[in-house]
């Protein structure tokens, strides 16, 4: 008998080759959705932040100008009691002020946000907690305002943009 293909003990197993085959891809996906992943990561890192925080009622720590673009605006709740704070990021026309909200929200409470163009807000903040917002702002001026109407420690009272909670910036 002579030599057959086999009889050496070595050959190609087909099921083996595709497990193999399935292998090499799976890993190949995997390295090219990390390297994706690194690259959503480091694009948003770039982003400058902004830090706004609120305490009696005040936006303190966000600058009065910042550059045009997209970048993150956080806000932390620093308040002594239990209360819920946000800002809208409110576009605000030639010759308007942060007044111009108050006296807004004085007039018509939290209805009064529709009075102004939105970018966008970053809502429900609880005392004690950090909520952040991605924002592309144009050239111009704007102003974070809260509308929320509550108390510290709870109930209803004045919208928070008649009582100061307001903040004006540019955006050049």
């Amino acid at each position: 008998m002579g030599w057959q293909p086999g009889d050496d003990g070595w050959r190609p197993r087909p099921g083996w080759l595709g497990v193999l085959w399935i292998a090499m891809v799976a890993l190949a996906a995997a390295g090219c959705a990390k390297d994706e992943a690194k690259g959503q990561a480091t694009s948003s890192a770039a982003l400058p932040v902004y830090k706004a925080a609120v305490q009696k009622f005040k936006y303190s720590g966000m600058p009065t100008s910042i550059k045009s673009g997209e970048s993150i605006v956080t806000l932390t709740n620093r308040e002594s009691g239990e209360i819920t704070h946000e800002f809208v990021l409110l576009a605000l026309p030639s010759g308007k002020s942060t007044d111009d909200i108050a006296a807004a929200a004085k007039k018509k409470g939290a209805d009064a946000e529709e009075d102004f163009l939105s970018f966008g807000e970053v809502a429900d903040v609880n005392t004690g907690s950090t909520h952040a917002g991605v924002f592309s702002l144009p050239p111009g001026t704007y102003a974070l305002a809260c509308f929320e109407d509550g108390k510290i420690g709870g109930g209803k009272g004045k919208v928070h943009a008649t009582i100061g909670m307001v903040h004006q910036f540019t955006v050049t």
